[in-house]
């Protein structure tokens, strides 16, 4: 009887390692590109907000950016981890 509950334990505890490496490593895999992107942002980067928010970045704070939407050219201060990505498209006029 021991010997099948040590079984079950360990099957239990490579189930729990398996779900774990299957989802949340590659969660952090993802959190840590967007944080690397997030840190490497500059002047003139198309970004989008997890908002939806899109603009074009005009000056880079510590933990800010000035970002200069469109088309009206508003400019806004978000915070850098409110950026969820860069924003490839184009803007039709």
């Amino acid at each position: 009887m021991e010997t099948k509950q040590l079984i079950i334990t360990i099957i239990t505890i490579l189930l729990i390692l398996g779900l774990y490496y299957l989802t949340l490593l590659p969660r952090k895999k993802q959190e840590k590109e967007i944080k690397k992107m997030q840190d490497d942002l500059k002047k003139g980067d198309k970004v989008i907000t997890y908002t939806g928010l899109s603009g074009v970045i005009e000056d880079v704070l510590e933990d800010r950016i000035i970002l200069k939407t469109n088309p009206d050219g508003i400019k806004l201060s978000i915070e850098k981890w409110a950026i969820a990505g860069l924003d490839d498209r184009t803007i039709e006029k």
